[in-house]
């Protein structure tokens, strides 16, 4: 899951399962049949490899009665490539066509039922359907149990999407349930001072900091740094996951906080909950991001830079994490310094590469907002009494990554809540876009902020107008 300091609210575990596990572990093997499939998975296009599949499932339906398994092969393929395409509903029918047939064919325990359901599960929780996918992926993983076993690592993708879409679901205990089962799978794969576990503890301190406990999250992404001193050594690249976490957890408490979300802990204990309230300002005033954070991210971005054989998206990516500290502290002059290297690394990356990795400088990104009051109160409103509404605006970014000029372009929520939502914008902070290496301002940029209000009370014909 790639992560970034520029995150504006708080996602971990957001970056889906499926974009980098579903078509890859559709089959292990890979059949002559298949092999056009899978050139074009392994390039990343996406479109071909849709073709390729649609192909695969035309032959198919041709021996279907003497060779069901090979249609549900073809239409698992096939729904996979189109979930890459961010055609869930290309994708959705034809996990759905799998699924069918395979049970029809074999009955619903049947082993060549685990793909199609993982699609399934994968396909409806990109769509944000996350309690439609829950029973698929919980499905999947009984078949992957009875298949290869309960502590086959082969199930960590459907343990890691089943835990996020249960959190999305409300159902956080069930989800927490999945997430350490996710790491005794790994512990009893490779053990538990193997530093291959290391990411599947970071796995487990995200899920944590989504749902706001930042402690325990902070302690995995700590257990996970000094395992990998101890079997590595104090200048291994494999530090550099745990030490980004770490610092992005303090940014994403700084947002989790400023959008007035309270952690289970804090809720449920009212001592707590009022040192919360005592501690807002601190916390949401970016200046007093914790040290702890930017000394991790600047360990991580020198043992990079000092490791020849370090990959150069990882130092890219480290650097613009290193910014994006910087540029939420409020702080452009020191970003700029990270900035810059990142750009340079970025264009020696994309002279090299056919296919290089998005570039970050491409348009501003948000990273800091002073939230409004009127969307903290938001997240107070349940479903029933609320309705969605949006401000669309238009302003330019500096080349420090100032906002300029905001003004209301159309809106549907209330003038005071639109007038809100555009003064905060004046005090937000963007990673501003580069050009030729150099940070450049952008004139003008359409943004639209989305959030729930109350529903305006109807009047019934008995009260007075």
């Amino acid at each position: 899951m790639k992560v970034s300091l520029c995150i504006a609210v708080c996602t971990l575990l957001a970056t889906p399962v499926w974009a980098a596990d579903a078509p890859q572990e559709l089959t292990r093997n890979r059949p002559a049949w298949q092999q056009e499939y899978w050139s074009e998975v392994d390039r990343e296009d996406w479109t071909a490899a849709v073709k390729a599949a649609e192909s695969l499932v035309a032959t198919a339906r041709l021996q279907a009665d003497e060779k069901p398994v090979q249609l549900v092969q073809a239409l698992s393929m096939l729904g996979s490539a189109r979930l890459q395409s961010r055609d869930f509903t290309g994708a959705e029918a034809a996990f759905k066509e799998a699924l069918e047939l395979a049970e029809s064919r074999e009955g619903n325990a049947s082993p060549h039922t685990l793909d199609p359901l993982k699609g399934m599960g994968f396909t409806l929780a990109a769509d944000d359907r996350h309690a439609q996918a829950v029973p698929y992926l919980d499905r999947a993983l009984l078949i992957s149990h009875r298949t290869h076993g309960l502590f086959h690592a082969g199930q960590q993708s459907i343990l890691k999407q089943l835990a996020n879409s249960l959190t999305h679901s409300g159902e956080a205990m069930e989800a927490e349930r999945h997430v350490n089962y996710m790491l005794q799978v790994g512990e009893r794969t490779h053990g538990e001072n193997n530093p291959r576990i290391v990411p599947l503890m970071c796995s487990v301190g995200d899920w944590h900091a989504e749902v706001g406990n930042f402690d325990n999250a902070r302690r995995q992404y700590r257990d996970a740094i000094r395992l990998v001193e101890k079997q590595l050594g104090r200048s291994d690249v494999a530090l550099v996951l745990p030490l980004r976490r770490l610092a992005f957890s303090f940014v994403q408490e700084l947002h989790f906080e400023a959008n007035g979300f309270m952690s289970p802990h804090e809720a449920a204990d009212p001592e707590r909950a009022n040192q919360w309230k005592a501690e807002m300002y601190r916390l949401n005033n970016p200046r007093y991001l914790q040290i702890e954070g930017q000394r991790a991210l600047l360990r991580a971005v020198s043992l990079l830079k000092d490791n020849p054989e370090a990959p150069a998206p990882l130092y890219m990516e480290t650097l613009v994490d290193a910014g994006d500290w910087y540029q939420v502290k409020l702080d452009p002059n020191k970003a700029l310094v990270f900035y810059r290297e990142a750009a340079k690394v970025y264009a020696s990356i994309a002279a090299e590469q056919d296919r290089p990795s998005a570039n970050p400088f491409a348009l501003p990104v948000r990273l800091y907002y002073p939230v409004p009051s009127a969307i903290v109160r938001s997240h107070r409103l349940t479903p029933q009494e609320s309705h969605e509404v949006y401000v669309q605006m238009q302003f330019g970014v500096t080349a420090e990554g100032e906002v300029e000029n905001p003004k209301l372009i159309d809106t549907n929520a209330h003038d005071r809540h639109a007038s809100e939502v555009i003064n905060a914008m004046k005090g937000a902070r963007f990673r501003p876009k580069f050009a030729d290496g150099e940070p450049v301002g952008t004139a003008s940029m359409d943004f639209r902020e989305v959030f729930r209000a109350r529903k305006k009370m109807e009047r019934t014909e008995e009260e007075p107008s």
